[in-house]
């Protein structure tokens, strides 16, 4: 039948194998084991103000929660809002569209060279097929 599960292991099963196992591991690392390559460390108690701790950066502890809340979403608009109004920004801006345009005057005088060139072209094929006949 089945066993009850605090009715002690028969010799040579499994679970006496993991008792005696748990057992050598209770003494220490057991002889060949592989060691721990995880490195921890213990930073200390956590400080009894552990409830005072900051939430928010730059936000005081004097406001509450939901106090906090607001105000730090407000800052980090702010921060969002007028982050595009700086001098260099504006700058780079300001320079983008100047590239912007010279960009598109050129790619305009490429494209005329182009048209001009295959009329030539055209008109002299023209010419020359007439004169062959």
């Amino acid at each position: 039948g089945v066993r009850p599960r605090n009715a002690p292991a028969r010799p040579g099963t499994l679970r006496a194998r993991a008792g005696g196992m748990a057992a050598l591991w209770a003494m220490g690392t057991p002889p060949g084991a592989a060691k721990l390559s995880v490195k921890t460390a213990k930073m200390g108690k956590l400080p009894e103000t552990a409830g005072q701790m900051q939430q928010f950066p730059g936000i005081s502890t004097k406001f509450s929660p939901n106090e906090a809340v607001v105000i730090y979403g407000d800052r980090i608009k702010n921060e969002y809002k007028y982050a595009g109004e700086t001098p260099a920004t504006r700058n780079w801006f300001k320079d983008h569209r100047k590239k912007k345009r010279e960009e598109e005057r050129l790619t305009e005088v490429y494209k005329n060279f182009r048209e001009m060139s295959r009329s030539k072209s055209e008109a002299f094929l023209a010419a020359g097929s007439a004169a062959m006949r």
